[in-house]
């Protein structure tokens, strides 16, 4: 139930079948939640932790593949967070969804050390204090790092991942060389950069790493969203998938 007004829409994202609840005002759905999602669906696998859950469209649709035992998902924003319990509702996941209100800064008083086999998130590309903030909390948090460090995603990561277990990151490419410094104890075995225009310098990437020992690095070929006035055929195949 959705304390006090707060406006949303009903939207279809990947294929008709799945629609979810989104602020009017505040932060929406983007493109990247796609990518993440499809970037991350075969890597993941058992307890599943979503650190940045938003209103909760990649922990339900991962939900639905069977490999998955549960997802949790963790969000700071109470708007958001509401609407992800709404959405949760609508698309019947059961237990196998469980949606906290809580900053993940308090990883160590929320779970249990090795809790997760997979976490999964999209921190926030700016650091607080630079560029230009929102008026409306809720952007800002997402858009800046005031509650989501990068430091603290592979800190909490590192605590409740079991060994072996993955961390799958969308980030800001302006910022690899801090992913970089720290990823202490973890091993990056896959690396995918996200190019908006063929054109263009990479300004995202997607990373798989794993706890601990891994495979050696695999650069793939990199992702390109748009097309002329559209969007590439792959992020188009991405948008029509079959979940």
């Amino acid at each position: 139930m959705l304390h006090g007004k707060v406006e949303h829409s009903l939207d279809s994202i990947i294929s008709p079948k799945f629609r979810f609840y989104q602020p009017l005002n505040g932060y929406r759905i983007t493109i990247d939640t796609v990518i993440l999602y499809n970037f991350a669906l075969p890597y993941t696998k058992g307890r599943v932790l979503e650190i940045g859950s938003a209103s909760g469209v990649i922990s339900i649709l991962l939900s639905k593949d069977p490999r998955v035992t549960r997802v949790t998902g963790v969000e700071v924003n109470p708007v958001p967070y509401q609407l992800s319990l709404k959405n949760q509702g609508m698309h019947d996941c059961g237990e196998r969804v469980l949606f906290l209100n809580e900053d993940i800064k308090n990883f160590k008083g929320l779970f249990k050390p090795q809790s997760f086999d997979t976490v999964i998130t999209n921190p926030p590309f700016y650091k607080y204090g630079t560029g230009r903030l929102n008026k409306r909390q809720e952007v800002t948090t997402a858009h800046h790092d005031k509650h989501l460090t990068l430091d603290m995603v592979f800190k909490s990561s590192r605590y409740l991942l079991r060994p072996g277990g993955y961390l799958i990151i969308l980030f800001t490419a302006h910022r690899m060389g801090e992913v970089l410094l720290s990823g202490k104890g973890f091993n990056i075995e896959v690396l995918r950069f996200i190019h908006r225009k063929v054109n263009k310098p990479a300004d995202a990437f997607l990373m798989l790493a794993k706890k601990g020992g891994g495979k050696q690095l695999s650069v793939v070929p990199p992702l390109i969203v748009h097309k002329g006035a559209g969007y590439s055929e792959e992020v188009m195949e991405m948008l029509n998938a079959r979940v």
